[in-house]
Parts: structure tokens; sequence; C-alpha cells
């Protein structure tokens, strides 16, 4: 989790890390979702999340997050950059600070943060548990679930990738308000 805003830099960074899978769960090639469908498949479980994020909004009484294509691209990016480097960090080396990278992708922002976690479970209940699991953080260490709950933001950019090769799924949420 992180998240600022505009005028104070500050930064929490977590991480959430869940292997919960058997070797039947996991998919093993690259060919048995070629690219068309794996782009479905991961629109797909991305609104699984989305779905289920603004489910959690809303047992709070808070307005449901949209869908922001450029928060989808920044976390997209991101995804794909921990993804190559097998590697879970808000920032991985030469890549830009969360906020830039959300900037950069064309959010002008007053409010930003960012959820990342991965699974080996690549399903759709892979995914939503590590919302679930997010969303069920207890203090002090519910970083993500403040991002979840926060009354700051107005957008959200949730972008899923399936890694054949390392066997895992990605979840990248930024959020965002805008200026």
């Amino acid at each position: 989790m992180s998240r600022l805003p505009r005028r104070v830099l500050r930064t929490l960074t977590l991480a959430l890390v869940v292997v919960l899978a058997t070797p039947a769960d996991l998919l093993t090639s690259a060919s048995a979702a070629p690219a068309t469908e794996r782009a479905t498949r991961q629109a797909n479980l991305a609104q699984a999340v989305f779905n289920h994020l603004n489910h959690e909004r809303s047992l709070h009484g808070l307005r449901p997050l949209s869908m922001n294509a450029d928060l989808v691209l920044s976390a997209h990016r991101h995804n794909r950059r921990m993804a190559d480097a097998n590697e879970l960090s808000h920032q991985l080396p030469g890549e830009a600070f969360f906020a830039d990278r959300i900037q950069k992708a064309g959010y002008d922002w007053s409010w930003a943060g960012e959820n990342i976690a991965w699974n080996s479970a690549m399903t759709r209940d892979g995914v939503v548990q590590l919302q679930q699991m997010m969303y069920h953080e207890k203090p002090p260490n519910d970083g993500h679930r403040l991002n979840i709950l926060s009354s700051h933001y107005r957008n959200v950019g949730v972008d899923v990738y399936l890694d054949f090769t390392h066997h895992k799924v990605w979840l990248t949420t930024d959020f965002g308000k805008r200026t």
C-alpha cells in the first residue's frame, strides 16, 4: 500500500503475498492462453476485483469508485515490470515512484495510492482472495485497507496480469482523485 496527498509526501509500503495453490490450480504454459483469450481473462479477473472492492466500500457507506483508463494503464505497466522482474515492489530499480508513474500515465492527481499483491492461484478466487485479505487487514498493518476505504479517492485502476513464466497472478490497484 502506498498513498499520499499532493502536499504531504509520505509513503507506507506494505506488500501482500499469498501462496495458496495446488498444482492443478496452476497454468503451466503461455500457450495455454493465446493473447486475446489471455487479455479477456485478465480483464474479467480485474472486473471481479473491481466489483468486490466497490462492494467492500458500500458496506461502509462509501461511494463506489469509477474505473479510470489512465489508472489502469499505470497499474498494467507496473504489473508487467513486477512480473518481468519476478519481484513485488512499489518501486523497482530504475522505475519511477508510484505517484509519478500515475502522473506519466495521464492522471493528474490530488490524491494517489497503490495496492500490490500476487498469488500463485491464477484464478478468479485467487485474485478476489487477495482483495479480501487486504480489506480484512488489522491495524497497525492495514495500509491496503486504508486505501480501499479512503473517502479521498474517486477513481481506481485495477489490473490483473497472468504470469505463466513464474506461475503467478499479479494484482495492482492504483487509486486516485483528480486535481
